[in-house]
């Protein structure tokens, strides 16, 4: 065992030696910090993570403006750049951490009864901590988006700005699915050597899913398993510190302070020698040292700052729920719903397969050593690969002819769930287990390679809120996500869970020796193993977020009294302020959401632009 600990964290370690840590050289924040006062920008953008990275270095393209990005982080740890160990940066120092609210009818088996919402602090944000999977929306997704009155954002209007930001490496494909060539994000198929990939692929094609060439399909909607697309080069992560803001980081008329926290909005209302509207002039932030400073605008101030912070900022500088603000004694600029609509995709993390074929523990553990080592090979000679975690499925479980829950697989190797830097199991680190459920799964870790069939809710409703704690800016706002609220959310989890038993029960699974194992939740012990009760109790203590929170500053018509941006992404009835993020989705999208953000910025970059002459 000794042994085992040893091979798998020597490779983790030998494979980050030889990979460079991402750094902004051009660090605005110690000149800022030493007392830079009154200093002006065109624009100030804050949080430089998926939106603000792409956005800042869209709009320095105009060499007359002067554009400051403020990041609440510093820069990306080395491990971060190697795909295999995204994992690893989940509840540390580069993670927000948010914490939910407890829930009633969830997160039981959670630690302390919450759920954990993890979200980069650091730049590139969570496209430095991701698992990379490149999957955009489908043409419903964007079409619905515009029939809640979004007009110029139908899935005709996005399409061309995922394109335009997209380097894709794959070849041609059966689905003529629209890739573009030459954008500075680097979209790319990996490849796996995993023997299970294999197993789990035939045993979808026996339950009669198609094999998708391409995920991101869209006529007709993917419904099928197959691999995805990644955000990776080389090899290695490419998020939006790598693709947009470092090859930007030259332009004299780009400023990046890292460490650099805002905490609220500077509004100058009519009453100030403003011009009927309150008005955005700057922005207030707190350096590492705990000194507030401030930085003014003479164009925009943009919030990048994502789902969590965007509306935490907006509230505590007097935009959101008038009611709300005034319980805590905040002057109300602005009565907006900031908050609301809070959505999510939610996983069911608790099916696990066996690896045992009925070797031997030293067999065991040699093999598992044997797969980790070729895999990290791969990575030494630039090759992609997230391992088992390349293969996706797209299941619609009620006919509706599209997927309502998409499968994605995890391998732990033999005894590595608590071989994490923290010390906590990886379930912890990913999804919030406490410590009794995270040892059920060390204890089926130490008799084989674990691996992890988890089916996402991709076809919810429920809609939560983000609310304050208090007027402070430094405290962490409550999140309350009501997730589940609706039974038919629950039953599309049951048929989620019902297609990996279903799985589980194939000639491929059961030839390669993948047994579907029985965890005893400690609070489902009155219902038998495998019955609809034992799933809804074990749905009560493990599902929670799979990392793709959107919606609490929503876009919409002016006329709809749901919305906080208007189409043109300006925060409704103020001028000089935008939300640029994934809090103005007015609906989730189906799939993983690091795209469409992506998106977002390039789009919402564009209208900038356009606002001020500077595009066509």
């Amino acid at each position: 065992m000794f042994v085992y600990l040893t091979v798998i964290t020597t490779l983790y370690l030998s494979w980050s030696d030889g990979v460079s840590s991402l750094t902004f050289q051009r660090d605005y924040g110690p000149t800022l910090f030493a007392g830079a006062s009154n200093v002006t920008f065109d624009f100030v953008v804050v949080g430089a993570g998926s939106a603000g990275a792409t956005l800042a270095a869209r709009l320095s393209e105009i060499s007359e403006w002067n554009v400051l990005l403020l990041e609440a982080g510093g820069d990306p740890p080395e491990y971060t750049e190697v795909p295999l160990r995204y994992g690893e940066a989940l509840t540390s120092d580069v993670d927000w951490t948010f914490i939910t609210e407890p829930e009633p009818r969830l997160f039981a088996g959670l630690e302390r009864g919450r759920g954990l919402i993890s979200r980069g602090l650091m730049l590139g944000g969570s496209s430095s901590m991701n698992a990379m999977m490149y999957l955009r929306g489908t043409r419903r997704d964007f079409d619905e988006w515009e029939r809640l009155g979004n007009a110029g954002w139908g899935f005709g209007d996005v399409l061309p700005y995922f394109v335009k930001s997209e380097n894709f490496t794959g070849g041609r494909r059966r689905d003529a699915v629209p890739h573009g060539r030459g954008g500075p994000l680097t979209v790319s198929p990996l490849v796996s050597i995993d023997p299970a990939y294999s197993s789990i692929a035939d045993g979808n094609r026996l339950l009669r899913l198609a094999e998708l060439d391409d995920t991101n399909r869209f006529a007709p909607p993917a419904v099928g398993y197959g691999p995805m697309d990644f955000t990776v080069r080389d090899g290695l992560r490419c998020s939006t510190l790598k693709a947009f803001l470092l090859p930007a980081g030259e332009r004299p008329n780009l400023f990046v302070a890292k460490n650099a926290r805002v905490t609220r909005v500077l509004m100058q209302s009519p009453a100030d020698g403003g011009n009927g509207t309150s008005r955005a002039v700057g922005v207030e932030y707190v350096a590492p040292s705990g000194r507030a400073g401030r930085v003014y605008v003479t164009r925009e101030v943009i919030l990048s700052a994502g789902v969590i912070m965007s509306p935490q900022i907006l509230m505590v500088s007097g935009v959101g729920p008038a009611k709300h603000l005034r319980q805590h004694g905040i002057r109300v600029v602005s009565d907006l719903p900031v908050g609301y609509n809070y959505q999510d995709h939610v996983s069911f993390a608790g099916l696990v397969f066996s690896d045992r074929k009925n070797r031997s523990r030293a067999d065991v553990a040699r093999e598992s050593a044997d797969l980790v080592r070729a895999t990290f090979d791969l990575v030494s000679r630039g090759v992609g690969t997230l391992g088992l975690t390349n293969l996706v499925s797209f299941v619609d479980t009620a006919d509706k002819g599209r997927a309502d829950v998409q499968v994605v697989y995890l391998r732990f190797p033999y005894n590595s769930t608590r071989n994490t830097p923290n010390g906590r199991n990886k379930l912890s680190n990913l999804f919030g287990y406490s410590d009794r459920v995270a040892t059920l799964f060390d204890d089926l870790n130490m008799l084989s390679d674990s691996i992890h069939a988890i089916p996402i809710n991709v076809d919810g409703r429920s809609t939560g809120r983000v609310a304050l704690r208090s007027a402070d800016p430094l405290d962490r706002p409550k999140i309350h996500t009501n997730y589940l609220s609706h039974d038919d959310e629950i039953r599309t989890l049951l048929r989620g869970i019902d297609f990996v038993v279903q799985l589980s029960k194939t000639k491929p699974m059961v030839d390669a020796g993948l047994e579907l194992e029985p965890v005893a939740y400690p609070d489902c012990a009155a219902h038998a193993w495998g019955t609809r009760d034992y799933w809804l109790c074990a749905i009560r203590n493990v599902a929670t977020s799979f990392y793709h929170p959107v919606g609490t500053c929503r876009m919409g018509p002016t006329c709809d009294r749901r919305s906080v941006v208007d189409t043109s992404l300006n925060v409704i009835g103020l001028r000089g302020l935008r939300v640029i993020d994934s809090s103005i989705m007015p609906k989730v999208v189906s799939v993983n959401t690091n795209a469409a953000t992506i998106m977002i910025a390039e789009k919402g970059s564009d209208i900038i632009k356009r606002c001020y002459g500077k595009l066509a």
